[in-house]
């Protein structure tokens, strides 16, 4: 096989691995959006990680724990998401939103908070209701 032909190849390759993952990414953003709308009072929540759902590869998570995803939600459709590794005995209902918030800021890179403000400046359009 010719370079030409495995280069085409290994791009072909990262074509479908990048769309995959997009559309991943865009499963779970539809999860924690269809989440936070039947919670209107939560900010944050915590849930299994998606594979994938990171841009960075994660790898294994240590022995004994799981990888979680924390959505915080700063205002209706502006949400950031950041990845932390929890016991396995853990369940994710067993954290209350002050610790979930406390677990982002520990788990998120120190520009996290300025993240959070610029999300919540942001202006999202208003989502359509159904007519009725």
């Amino acid at each position: 096989m010719s370079g030409i032909a495995r280069r085409d190849e290994q791009g072909i390759i990262m074509g479908t691995v990048r769309a995959l993952q997009e559309r991943i990414i865009e499963i779970a953003t539809q999860g924690d959006a269809a989440w936070f709308e039947k919670h209107p009072d939560s900010r944050i929540r915590i849930r299994n990680a998606v594979s994938m759902e990171f841009n960075e590869n994660l790898g294994e998570p240590p022995l004994g724990m799981s990888w979680r995803a924390l959505v915080v939600e700063a205002q209706p459709g502006a949400r950031a998401r950041q990845p932390i590794a929890l016991p396995l005995s853990v369940p994710n209902d067993s954290l209350d939103e002050q610790e979930l918030f406390a677990l982002f800021i520990q788990a998120a890179p120190p520009e996290a908070k300025g993240i959070i403000d610029r999300l919540r400046r942001i202006k999202v359009p208003a989502e359509p209701t159904p007519a009725g």
